[in-house]
């Protein structure tokens, strides 16, 4: 009798240590489980994070490709085909080539669109000017960011020196976030990815002596 109640606690507590095992291992799991996938959404995250980033990125590369490639009709402020404008035209809003190069600065959507027919980036041109006479444009500061150069430069490669000068330009290019996007409010939508480069424009020397040495 008494060795029989021995070998029923033995059992008894060779069941206990099973269970307990199991039971370790259940929380392992758990665990493992938990952490692959708190990864898991660290993972999209990051990948999301990548996506935006580069699309920000081609977004502001295409606009400002774009505002380079039409920098004769940005000057003049040309209408297309359609009539349409890049930026206001009337009696008080010139064209860039007729403002005041120490604070003369332009803004409008880049005509450049996604699938759905939001601007991919907000564009913004300001003269290039020597430090000491550059003025308040009115742009972001980013588009205000310029080196310190004459505004009149030599004339262009292949054009007649006693005729020709060369009128130096910024072009800043943001990038729009389609989801935010408002054409009420388009500079509410406008990410930190951030494009510049000068531009250089031929004109008439005769059009442009007066603003030598600024």
């Amino acid at each position: 009798m008494t060795q029989g109640m021995k070998r029923i606690v033995q059992r008894s507590g060779e069941e206990g240590s099973a269970l307990l095992v199991v039971l370790v291992l259940l929380v392992l799991v758990t665990v493992i489980g938990i952490a692959s996938m708190d990864n898991s959404v660290t993972e999209l995250k990051i990948a999301g994070n990548d996506r935006m980033a580069k699309r920000n990125f081609y977004n502001a590369e295409a606009g400002l490709f774009n505002a380079v490639a039409i920098f004769d009709r940005i000057y003049a402020n040309e209408a297309d085909n359609d009539g349409n404008r890049l930026y206001l035209k009337d009696s008080t809003h010139r064209p860039l080539r007729d403002r005041d190069p120490k604070n003369a600065g332009i803004e409008f959507a880049s005509p450049v669109t996604n699938g759905a027919g939001t601007p991919v980036a907000w564009i913004e041109v300001r003269a290039i000017v020597l430090l000491a006479n550059k003025a308040a444009s009115g742009l972001s500061a980013s588009a205000d960011d310029i080196p310190s150069l004459n505004h009149i430069g030599p004339a262009p490669k292949g054009s007649e020196k006693g005729l020709y000068r060369r009128r130096r330009y910024a072009v800043t290019a943001t990038a729009i976030d389609p989801t935010r996007y408002s054409a009420a409010d388009p500079k509410a939508s406008l990410t930190g990815v951030v494009l510049q480069c000068g531009v250089d424009m031929q004109e008439e020397l005769v059009k442009v002596e007066h603003l030598l040495g600024i």
